[in-house]
């Protein structure tokens, strides 16, 4: 069995007091799955609401993360509810989930970390007819990502930032900053530089080839 099978099962089976309601199962393929009841609690643990989902474990995980599927047709099948053409949830952007894995997740830290934000955030529009916090999809959704992190919406800029992370040793703190503000390193893009550093070549090479071919800017 493929090794992010098992270890996906191990995982599961040790959430079972945790999650009482999601339960190990598989696929008609045989790949497996975690599913049932995610239960929505407040600040004191008090139960709110609830929906049934299936995570289905990835070929490669933890390297990516599993697919999540809302099982019950309560959330439109729809990319403005955040739900891939194929029914699985759209829980952030390529980028985002790139870094995520790189630093580590748990089937745990997915649950916790992305997959029940997901869900209050879709319960909120069945509230309110808005998402509490939304951001566009798709290509422009990426962009978004990465003028966030560096803040900053000139994508030749981040792309030369890019360029600098993966190429250079992290400067020193007192340094001035290499995006060009003048302010001391430490307290300007050292966290940024930190987040993308630790990522291999090949991965921050595929983010400024990303850019380029998702902005006509870079066309000619």
């Amino acid at each position: 069995m493929n090794n992010a099978y098992l270890h996906f099962k191990e995982e599961s089976l040790s959430l079972k007091g945790q999650f009482p309601e999601l339960n190990l199962g598989q696929t008609e393929d045989g790949i497996p799955t975690f599913e049932g009841k995610l239960i929505l609690s407040d600040e004191k643990s008090n139960p709110i609401d609830s929906y049934e989902i299936r995570i289905v474990c990835s070929i490669d995980y933890p390297q990516s993360f599993p697919f999540v599927f809302e099982t019950k047709n309560r959330i439109p099948i729809n990319i403005d509810w955040h739900v891939h053409t194929d029914g699985h949830a759209c829980l952030c952007t390529w980028p985002e989930e790139v870094i995520y894995c790189h630093k580590g997740i748990t089937l745990e830290s997915f649950l916790s970390e992305h997959v029940i934000p997901y869900f209050f955030n879709q319960k909120y529009r069945e509230m309110h007819g808005f998402f509490l916090q939304e951001r566009a999809h798709g290509k422009l959704g990426t962009m978004d990502f990465f003028k966030e992190k560096f803040r900053t919406s000139n994508l030749k800029l981040i792309i030369n930032w890019l360029e600098f992370i993966k190429s250079n040793p992290e400067p020193s703190r007192t340094n001035e900053c290499f995006c060009g503000s003048g302010e001391k390193f430490r307290k300007c893009h050292r966290s940024e530089f930190r987040e993308f550093k630790i990522l291999p070549v090949e991965t921050i090479i595929n983010f400024i080839q990303y850019i380029k071919l998702s902005n006509p800017i870079f066309k000619n």
